[in-house]
């Protein structure tokens, strides 16, 4: 184990670490029942706490504020990861900026599949405020340390250097405290990923799709963030209640770690509650003669996390 080269806050360090020993068991199951009751709100999926909710826990548990019930959901986060590889949990607990609704995220692996393709957890709380239109204000882990990969993620999103990172060990650290001189977007003149910009794309004439799906591919197409190669990818799933999920390209201005469109979309399913044996039917927009292969790439994930599905492949106009 590696020892922290930044001192935490004495003050936070004393407080943060006696919260999950003292009040993590009463938190979890008061959170079982808010969440119970918030789950019949469709605006919410699984994985977002809402900010009332969260305002809720504050004052209940006498919190000094929204971050100590991020730390205090820490252990809701990591009952969302899929590890079956390595067994391995990891999770994170987000605020959002614009809603203040704390977003959960557990890393999920595919076995079958390309290694390449896990999500960690950060990954998974940044992919879920971004379709939400939002970005991370804080990011609370068991330690305030993502990953190398993780930090390129991070990075590539627009407010990125507001970011704060804790931990229960009382670390108060910004993104550029552990990433001091990043190859970041505005190396390249790019001010990083935002939840929607931009003109939604067309799809081909030709191309011969139900009117949902349509216009979910136009819908998700705004969200792709593919300023390096221009090759916007969108996937869109549709599940065994006839509802669709999306996923959009997040492209790494180090190319790796550009996390794909099918993986976003799985994100999508983990965070409602749903699971990829719900997936009935599958589709990829790309552009005609992409420089970046993402076909190749989702098919070999969707190979591995629902084998009875093809993936339809359409074209952007």
């Amino acid at each position: 184990m590696t020892t922290s080269p930044f001192a935490p806050n004495p003050a936070l360090a004393a407080r943060w670490g006696d919260l999950r020993p003292s009040l993590g068991a009463a938190f979890a199951a008061r959170l079982a029942d808010l969440r119970e009751g918030a789950a019949r709100d469709r605006r919410h999926p699984a994985a977002v706490i809402p900010a009332a909710v969260a305002a809720q826990l504050v004052a209940e548990f006498n919190l000094a504020d929204t971050r100590e019930a991020a730390l205090l959901a820490l252990d809701a986060a990591a009952a969302l990861a899929r590890a079956p590889i390595s067994g391995y949990r990891v999770g994170v607990v987000g605020i959002g900026a614009r809603s203040g609704d704390l977003i959960l995220g557990g890393n999920l692996e595919f076995p079958g599949a390309s290694i390449a393709h896990t999500v960690h957890a950060e990954g998974f709380a940044t992919l879920l405020a971004r379709a939400r239109g939002e970005h991370l204000a804080v990011l609370a882990s068991t330690q305030a340390r993502p990953c190398a990969h993780c930090r390129q993620v991070l990075a590539e999103m627009d407010g990125a250097w507001a970011l704060q990172l804790i931990d229960p060990q009382g670390h108060e650290l910004r993104l550029e405290d552990l990433f001091p001189w990043p190859f970041a977007p505005g190396d390249l003149g790019e001010v990083g990923a935002r939840p929607a910009v931009g003109e939604p794309l067309r799809l081909s004439p030709s191309e011969a799709l139900p009117a949902d799906v349509a216009e979910t591919f136009a819908a998700a197409s705004v969200r792709a963030h593919a300023p390096y190669s221009r090759d916007r990818a969108v996937v869109v799933l549709r599940l065994g209640d006839g509802s669709l999920v999306n996923g959009s390209v997040l492209e790494s201005v180090a190319f790796n770690p550009t996390i794909g469109p099918l993986a976003d979309a799985l994100v999508a399913l983990e965070a409602a509650g749903r699971g990829s044996t719900a997936i009935r039917e599958a589709w990829i927009a790309v552009r005609r003669g992409a420089v970046v292969n993402h076909e190749a790439a989702a098919r070999d994930l969707l190979a591995a996390v629902a084998p009875v599905v093809r993936l339809q492949t359409t074209y952007w106009a």
